[in-house]
């Protein structure tokens, strides 16, 4: 769902003549591979909050930006973002719950709401909250999974996931069973995305990243767009202190 916002941050999208190169080194069910028990669940980052300094390098094709953001997360609850260019004053500040993204924008003096139902069907790919989390913290968006379908290569366990129309490869370190890699792909629509995880640093009991990689190759009736993000972690923490999500409209703010 930052995709759904940079993009908006950056004005507009462009339409493409080639989308970025997504390969998953499994396309199909016939292709060869191992299938395989897991020996425990996928990995999980416990925590109740978790705040970050993060650095967002965006780019849609046309568009280049860079962002610093400040990230909270309440897990599995809201999240918030506090973006600033790089001359250091905040221009967009996000509040991420489970049904919409509101979003402040402080250079138009605008406030506007984004559903995820809508922005679903308008970027032509299942956009939730869960997704949101997921890019931010590296853990599989989708938490059931058929045992019948995990398979294993060379260095992963890979679980293939099929929510309606949308078609998730979690690949998982064979060591610790971090989710390192994740291929998602809209059979309806054509739709698809890549997440890439590296850089892990221990975080309580478990492994965060510090870097997660972007792709997303979207299709809608106004044609094929592109998105990419590079995104940086750093000074991490989690906490059982409750921590604020401030976010008040000002009174002469414009509702778009």
């Amino acid at each position: 769902m930052l995709l759904i916002v940079f993009a908006f941050s950056c004005k507009k999208t462009h339409k493409i003549k080639a989308p970025i190169v997504i390969e998953n080194p499994i396309q199909n069910e016939t292709t060869k591979i191992d299938t395989i028990k897991l020996p425990k669940l996928p990995a999980k980052l416990a925590f109740n909050y978790l705040s970050s300094d993060t650095k967002i390098d965006f780019s849609d094709g046309s568009n280049d930006a860079k962002f610093k953001v400040g990230m909270r997360i309440r897990k599995d609850s809201l999240i918030w973002l506090s973006m600033r260019a790089n001359i250091g004053v905040e221009g967009l500040r996000l509040l991420i719950s489970k049904d919409s993204i509101q979003v402040i924008d402080y250079q138009e003096k605008t406030y506007r709401t984004f559903l995820f139902k809508d922005l679903s069907q308008e970027y032509g790919f299942e956009l939730n909250y869960n997704l949101v989390q997921a890019i931010l913290i590296g853990e599989m968006p989708i938490e059931k999974f058929d045992t019948q379908k995990v398979f294993r290569d060379s260095t992963h366990y890979i679980i293939r996931q099929d929510e309606g129309f949308l078609s998730v490869d979690n690949f998982l370190n064979k060591d610790n069973l971090q989710l390192e890699k994740l291929y998602a792909k809209d059979k309806q629509r054509g739709s698809e995305m890549e997440l890439l995880y590296s850089n892990f640093i221990t975080l309580g009991n478990g492994l965060f990243p510090e870097n997660n990689k972007v792709k997303l190759n979207y299709y809608n009736k106004q044609g094929n767009f592109r998105i990419s993000l590079d995104i940086d972690h750093k000074k991490t923490k989690i906490s059982e202190t409750p921590l604020e999500f401030p976010f008040r409209v000002p009174a002469k703010y414009k509702k778009m």
